[in-house]
């Protein structure tokens, strides 16, 4: 009899655990944090994904074939217009210059000296001039015999050939002196062109030689970017078009950083879309760069388009979705339900409901964690 009652009283605590936990599981509210859809206004964007891009990237190279010197910067460095990046051997050409310039003295020095026998020869000539009219009046009132006065006529001519030819002896040195002096700019401009320059403000964002190596024409050292203007280009579905302008105000989102936006500035649209994917593409000015970047990462872009007043919504992280279908966890009689809605505007912090709330509705906060309990009884703790 005692071992029956003992059975029983097992089965009783049993049945009485199994109550208590069917309750606790099943029964009991669900304690809950709510809230309510908000009627504020929405910004209507346009999304786009894309990557950080530049205006301008250069190859630095040389214009002729030669021997890579020194570099003065490296990949990653920011460089200033007109600052020396590389330069190249250039023995040979400052040999051939400083034998131009030699070449030149030299033809200066002999320009001079001529100069000094003009002078000389303009003296002689002036005094056989004076000579001449002298012997010539003499030898009209006979009081000069025939061969005097040939001799005067005779020095006269030879002091006007000799004249002449210094003449064009410092004419000759002067054309060759133009020669040199074409020959030193030509040197010059070839000696100039060992080195290179940044052609802007920049960025080095590849090197691609080193110290040592011959270059040809054509052949990059380095490619530098300009940094003053660094663009988000993205891709945007074409049904975007007609609503796109340049000027609009714009939020990029690197996914190197998803916890902050960049303001930018709708710089360029294409008028090409892609036959494939049916998007085409929108440049973006950024105002503001990361401390860290790269061309080439990938980037998120909201384009501002216009905005939208006096809207029902909610926050996007709330709605969930099951077979292309919307719908937010909601309190029913007490109970936690699933409301269907239909959606409008959606950003990416909160969406517009245009059908399926209310602003008196109670919406279940962290909904993935009370799936399990929909149609329970819910107890609203918090909000």
């Amino acid at each position: 009899m005692r071992h029956h009652l003992k059975t029983a009283v097992k089965l009783l605590l049993l049945l009485a655990a199994a109550g208590a936990a069917y309750y606790h599981f099943r029964l009991s509210p669900i304690p809950v944090q709510t809230t309510s859809p908000k009627r504020q206004s929405l910004m209507e964007t346009v999304f786009g994904t894309g990557t950080l891009e530049v205006k301008s990237v250069v190859s630095i190279s040389p214009r002729n074939t030669g021997q890579l010197a020194e570099l003065f910067a490296d990949q990653g460095d920011t460089v200033k217009a007109g600052q020396t990046l590389c330069t190249m051997v250039a023995d040979d050409l400052k040999q051939q210059l400083k034998v131009s310039e030699n070449e030149l003295e030299v033809t200066r020095a002999t320009i001079k000296r001529l100069e000094a026998e003009i002078a000389s020869a303009q003296a002689t000539c002036d005094y056989t001039e004076l000579a001449f009219q002298r012997s010539e009046h003499l030898f009209k009132a006979n009081f000069e015999t025939q061969e005097d006065f040939d001799k005067r006529t005779e020095a006269r001519k030879v002091a006007a050939f000799a004249l002449e030819r210094v003449q064009a002896q410092k004419s000759e040195a002067e054309l060759t002196m133009a020669k040199q002096s074409a020959q030193i700019e030509y040197n010059r401009t070839k000696l100039a062109e060992t080195t290179l320059t940044s052609p802007f403000d920049g960025v080095v964002v590849r090197r691609n030689r080193e110290c040592g190596a011959v270059v040809n024409p054509g052949v990059s050292i380095m490619e530098v970017a300009a940094t003053n203007e660094i663009w988000a280009t993205v891709w945007v579905d074409e049904t975007t078009v007609s609503k796109l302008k340049v000027g609009q105000k714009a939020q990029v989102v690197f996914r190197s950083q998803p916890q902050r936006t960049y303001p930018a500035a709708v710089r360029r649209l294409s008028r090409e879309t892609d036959r494939e994917t049916r998007e085409f593409l929108v440049d973006l000015a950024l105002e503001e760069l990361p401390e860290n970047w790269t061309l080439g990462q990938r980037l998120e872009a909201h384009i501002m388009i216009g905005e939208l007043e006096d809207r029902i919504c909610v926050p996007t992280k709330m709605i969930r979705w099951e077979k292309n279908s919307p719908f937010v966890l909601a309190l029913e009689n007490g109970k936690i339900v699933r409301r269907a809605l239909e959606l409008g505007l959606q950003t990416k912090m909160m969406t517009e409901i245009a059908k399926g709330l209310s602003l008196e509705d109670r919406l279940v906060l962290s909904p993935d964690e009370h799936l399990p309990h929909i149609g329970r009884k819910a107890e609203v703790h918090g909000q």
